[in-house]
């Protein structure tokens, strides 16, 4: 028993990590500089091989001219397991094209210990991550083109929308550590989804030590190259399907 309860924990928190570091999604559109992102409220159910698990949202606000908040609200429960989080990146956009983060946060609670983290990017270029990791922690600095992991999503969208199809991120995960990810369009497709039919752009994770691992994204261009779709593959495997059920733009 003891050893099926540690399978299943392991499994649960590949599941709970699509609202995270692993996780696409934001709503853009190019028209200006200071306009390149546009406030939204957007919820997906999460699946796995059937099984519904539970629901997230993102948010978008504006602050100012150029900055924002995107957060995340997510509640998941599977067999004797839950997870409930909070995450929140305030970030300031540049020409269209740049997202550069100023404060993130994540506060996390459910089945094993509770998380909270802060990470400030501050303007003197010094990184501060409270509470900091124990092994392999990030540096006290911090460098142009670091994302935390929901200023990534606007980043992708952003790159999406000016036309990129191959995409290199570092990401100061809220473990308080580095990380590298790298993505890739691969095609488009016609996908079906709670919110209706769409055309999407594919996009796939690339994975240069796990060939058994694949997870791909589905952006709807119609709706401001808003994430429709994300799926996640392990050793052959379904770990997770996330699929949009509502999108509200706000005003």
């Amino acid at each position: 028993m003891q050893m099926m309860n540690k399978g299943r924990t392991a499994v649960f928190s590949i599941l709970l990590s699509v609202f995270a570091i692993g996780s696409f999604g934001a709503s853009a559109t190019i028209e200006k500089a200071n306009d390149a992102i546009k406030p939204f409220s957007a919820i997906y159910d999460m699946y796995r091989q059937g099984d519904k698990l539970g629901q997230g949202e993102r948010a978008l606000k504006k602050i100012t001219d150029n900055q924002y908040s995107l957060s995340l609200k997510s509640e998941l429960k599977w067999l004797i397991f839950s997870d409930k989080r909070k995450e929140v990146s305030v970030f300031t956009v540049s020409d269209g094209e740049n997202i550069t983060p100023n404060l993130y946060t994540f506060d996390r609670s459910g089945t094993g210990s509770d998380e909270e983290v802060k990470i400030s990017f501050n303007s003197d270029q010094s990184l501060i991550v409270n509470p900091k990791a124990k092994k392999d922690a990030a540096p006290d600095e911090w460098q142009q083109g670091w994302q935390d992991e929901m200023s990534l999503h606007a980043q992708i969208q952003l790159d999406l929308i000016n036309n990129k199809s191959t995409f290199n991120y570092t990401v100061v995960s809220n473990s308080g550590k580095l990380r590298e990810y790298m993505f890739e369009v691969i095609g488009e497709e016609l996908i079906s989804t709670g919110f209706g039919r769409f055309k999407a752009i594919k996009v796939a994770r690339i994975y240069e030590d796990k060939k058994f691992y694949a997870q791909h994204a589905w952006f709807i261009p119609e709706l401001n190259f808003t994430l429709a779709r994300l799926w996640r593959m392990k050793k052959g495997v379904e770990q997770y399907d996330l699929v949009i059920k509502s999108f509200t733009v706000v005003e």
